[in-house]
């Protein structure tokens, strides 16, 4: 009985060292595979939801800018335009608040005041800018944006959950690379984007598709 228990003992091993390795070969594989998959992942999922927050944001921000066209219509000057009912409107928000100074004195945001723009979401008036936005965009405190309005009709919008993350979404154009450029614009970061990329990410982003080229039969 007593070698019985005692052959039972010296049968029971762990691995050896070759199985050791091949294991850790195996899960060394494993994590190599599974890493850059999940990393693509999150970047994908991190810009389809910036994407998606910008489409939001321009219908939100055209639909504000049609009501003001439409009561305007008939007024002799605008409250966002002045007696010319045009000129470019850049915007850049961080979290509720607007600074009309961000793109310098191009914009006509550098000229309006608190009544019109909103520029602080705390104080701002019900029938600003800021505040419109606000009710539509439920995200509006935790989003940095900027957008430019040509003549109350939305260009482009470009969007990221704060200034500094290379994940930027944008409409229409929308980028599917983080960090890259996207219609010759640099994305890095939303808080270097200048009013003259975001002229440029508009321009192409309503530039006409090319014509398709017509293939000539060959001879026979």
């Amino acid at each position: 009985m007593k070698m019985l228990k005692k052959d039972r003992k010296q049968r029971v091993s762990g691995f050896t060292l070759l199985e050791m390795m091949v294991v850790i070969a195996i899960i060394s594989i494993l994590v190599a595979v599974l890493v850059p998959t999940v990393r693509n992942y999150l970047t994908r999922s991190r810009l389809h939801t910036a994407n998606s927050q910008a489409k939001v944001l321009f219908n939100s921000m055209q639909t504000i800018m049609q009501e003001y066209e439409f009561r305007e219509r008939g007024m002799k000057e605008s409250a966002i335009y002045g007696a010319a009912k045009s000129g470019d409107l850049l915007l850049y928000v961080v979290n509720g608040n607007i600074n009309k100074d961000q793109f310098g004195s191009g914009s006509v945001a550098a000229s309006l005041d608190d009544d019109i723009l909103g520029t602080n979401f705390d104080s701002a008036p019900a029938s600003s800018i800021g505040a419109r936005i606000s009710r539509i965009y439920t995200d509006y405190l935790t989003t940095t944006w900027c957008v430019k309005v040509k003549d109350y009709s939305v260009q482009g919008v470009l969007c990221a959950s704060s200034a500094n993350t290379p994940y930027i979404g944008g409409y229409p154009l929308q980028p599917s690379v983080r960090g890259a450029q996207c219609a010759g614009v640099s994305l890095e970061r939303l808080s270097s984007v200048t009013a003259a990329d975001l002229d440029t990410y508009c321009t192409e982003a309503w530039k006409p598709a090319p014509a398709p080229v017509e293939e000539t039969p060959a001879d026979s």
